[in-house]
């Protein structure tokens, strides 16, 4: 029988970034009702006692209808017992997941486990949300490795603890440099983050219903926002994004440009670069799969984040693909394309590989002979 995949949303950020708070505070909303959460330890975000209504082996039920899993073993094994238990009717039915990583984990682990078979099979990852320290966030993601892959890989990142002092403009230029496509939320112990806002579908979810193609653009950062959807500091962020750059390399004829964000933090001597390249005309799927195999295959670890939506030859409908390091998610369709048109964008974000040499291996690929010329 054919089941409908779980969503799934990963819940990460740094030590003291206020994640557990917030999850806390989630517990007790109604839009939790049908969600199960998973957590490493079940006093590490001090669950009141009088919100628990029955509890069955390493599963608590809160009054609330939320479902708290603490982690039995490794993560593959607690989603397939969470499954099974479901199954067999031992638990509340949830139809969403919340996964709340530790505060110095690497969360490209975790997502490389929701993104591969069987776990696959029964749950599909939807959104990647990263809490942010206002008050710490910049000198965090400066010196530690795993704060700034927790923003990379975000789909989402919530500022916390924006009650205790303004926003530093510096950290809000630094979020958009390390990661343009996450949405940026403001949180405060009087006004938290919403479950709501990160319940909707999100773009690794193939199952999600694209109302508006051109906000799902956006919001993936596929496609430049509005004038008055951003701030100066935004704002001077889509002047570059605007800047084209012709390269000698263009292969067969498609007009290739992009804008490069390249930082002056350094990470254990690494850059985290991010640029976008688009092209006017189809492009074949042979090209593109051996494309970003080779790059997987070489730089696998420093190709941390792709997010694209492609024009391939002989398809009505765009392509996306996406991402995490070397694991690629199913490339899916989208129902249609947007009113901005249908060029191929693809947006790279990688530790110290350049928008030239990315360009470069695709060239190379394209301008290959075709075995069947070999022959002849």
């Amino acid at each position: 029988m054919n089941q409908e995949r779980i969503p799934v949303n990963l819940l990460t950020g740094f030590l003291g970034s206020g994640k557990t708070t917030l999850l806390n505070s989630w517990l007790r909303d109604p839009a939790f009702a049908d969600v199960a959460v998973i957590v490493n330890e079940f006093g590490e975000i001090g669950i009141d006692h009088t919100l628990i209504a029955a509890s069955n082996d390493n599963t608590i039920e809160l009054s609330t209808g939320c479902l708290c899993c603490s982690v039995s073993g490794d993560l593959v094994t607690t989603l397939r017992e969470l499954n099974e238990k479901r199954a067999r009717g031992e638990i509340r039915p949830f139809t969403r997941v919340f996964i709340e990583t530790t505060g110095v984990a690497d969360p490209v682990p975790v997502i490389q486990s929701l993104m591969t078979f069987p776990v696959a099979g029964r749950y599909v990852l939807n959104r990647i949300i990263t809490v942010v320290d206002a008050l710490h966030g910049q000198r965090t993601i400066t010196d530690f490795e795993e704060a700034a892959r927790q923003v990379v890989v975000a789909d989402d990142i919530i500022l916390s603890k924006t009650d205790l002092a303004a926003v530093p403009d510096e950290l809000v230029a630094l979020l958009k440099a390390r990661n343009p496509s996450a949405r940026v939320l403001l949180s405060s112990s009087s006004a938290p983050v919403m479950p709501t806002q990160l319940l909707e579908p999100g773009a690794f979810n193939p199952q999600a219903e694209v109302r508006d193609m051109d906000a799902w653009l956006v919001a993936s950062g596929l496609a430049p926002a509005k004038a008055d959807e951003h701030s100066d500091a935004h704002a001077a962020h889509r002047h570059h994004a605007h800047d084209h750059t012709h390269h000698d390399h263009a292969h067969d004829g498609h007009a290739q440009h992009g804008h490069t964000h390249k930082h002056s933090h350094h990470h254990h001597g690494s850059d985290f670069t991010t640029f976008t390249l688009t092209f006017d005309e189809a492009l074949a799927w042979e090209h593109v799969a051996h494309w970003l195999d080779a790059l997987v295959i070489a730089h696998g670890d420093d190709l941390l984040r792709v997010k694209g939506i492609l024009n391939i030859e002989g398809q009505d409908k765009p392509v996306v693909v996406q991402s995490v390091q070397r694991l690629f998610h199913p490339p899916f369709q989208l129902p249609s394309w947007p009113a901005s048109g249908a060029s191929s964008r693809i947006v790279f974000i990688t530790r110290g590989l350049t928008r030239d040499y990315v360009s470069r291996v695709l060239a190379t690929i394209t301008s290959r002979p075709e075995p069947s010329r070999l022959a002849g």
